[in-house]
């Protein structure tokens, strides 16, 4: 199944963002969620209403196409392993100076089906339904070369099937460990004084927990706490270390939330102080859209 592509209104769409980039100021985007590193805009046409990820910038038309058949490949994998991910297709304009930008497009599915959301409305019978189907999920298709970065806001659950969302960052690694990803393009929302510490240091950290089961589902209930869905995490906890031969602890899943949240409120600390450096100092639009403050 494919869609078409609305190119006319992604070009228009980009111009808005350029547009917003140098004055610093989103209000003419319809911002359906920022990511750690990227941007989710929503892009309403006539021929209907799309998602629309922006990507890090491609610094040359290689590079992009070395992703665009990494994304392939992941996609395929999905489908493999029975999960069912949203339609998606990329989008890409070639700048004057050669570089790419891109956005992975997809139909924009109904929001009140997101499971970050079903989980506060749905009563604990549904939570407890979701929460197994989810398990199988990840039980069948994580292995140390397939890895899923799956958050409850991740995932939809349209007509009892759930739908993976978040396909932009493929999660890929290859018979000796090595990621697929071209990591250092998606760490270029970092200032650049970190880049290298971050991809030498902590990249691989940051990318082990998405290749095993017990790292996903901590991962998952780590960010329970974020979506203030802590009375869940009990009895989430009782199914997971059913299937789980090194049980998670409540204090264990606590313990990950602090620390993740610490890393990222620092990383967002530093990009905002990149971008005045940039605004004020270097008298140049900050290449970035930051995400307003996030309660964690």
């Amino acid at each position: 199944m494919s869609f078409p592509l609305p190119n006319h209104e992604l070009y228009a769409l980009e111009d808005r963002v350029q547009a917003a980039l140098r004055s610093a100021d989103d209000s003419a985007l319809d911002v359906l969620g920022y990511g750690e590193v990227t941007l989710v805009l929503k892009l309403t046409t006539s021929q209907g209403s799309y998602a629309c990820k922006r990507l890090p910038v491609f610094p040359t038309a290689d590079r992009y196409e070395r992703y665009k058949h990494t994304l392939t490949d992941y996609l395929d994998r999905l489908e493999r392993s029975g999960i069912r991910a949203a339609h998606t297709r990329l989008w890409q304009r070639k700048a004057a100076d050669g570089r790419i930008v891109a956005y992975c497009v997809q139909e924009a599915l109904p929001a009140d089906r997101l499971c970050s959301r079903l989980l506060h409305t749905e009563p604990q019978s549904w939570a407890v339904d979701f929460f197994k189907r989810f398990l199988d999920h990840v039980d069948r298709a994580v292995t140390p070369s397939f890895g899923l970065d799956a958050q409850a806001a991740n995932w939809i659950d349209q007509d009892g099937e759930l739908t993976y969302l978040d396909v932009t960052t493929p999660l890929l690694r290859d018979a000796r460990g090595r990621e697929q990803l071209d990591v250092p393009l998606f760490l270029t929302s970092l200032p650049w004084v970190l880049r290298d510490a971050v991809r030498l240091t902590m990249s691989k950290s940051i990318f082990d927990k998405f290749y095993s089961t017990r790292g996903v589902l901590l991962d998952f209930l780590g960010n329970l706490h974020k979506e203030r869905l802590d009375a869940l995490i009990p009895a989430f906890l009782e199914l997971a270390n059913a299937r789980l031969r090194e049980p998670i602890t409540a204090e264990q899943v606590s313990a990950y939330y602090r620390g993740d949240a610490r890393m990222w409120e620092l990383i967002q600390q530093l990009r905002k102080a990149d971008r005045f450096w940039h605004r004020s100092v270097l008298r140049r639009p900050y290449p970035f859209l930051l995400p307003p403050d996030i309660a964690r």
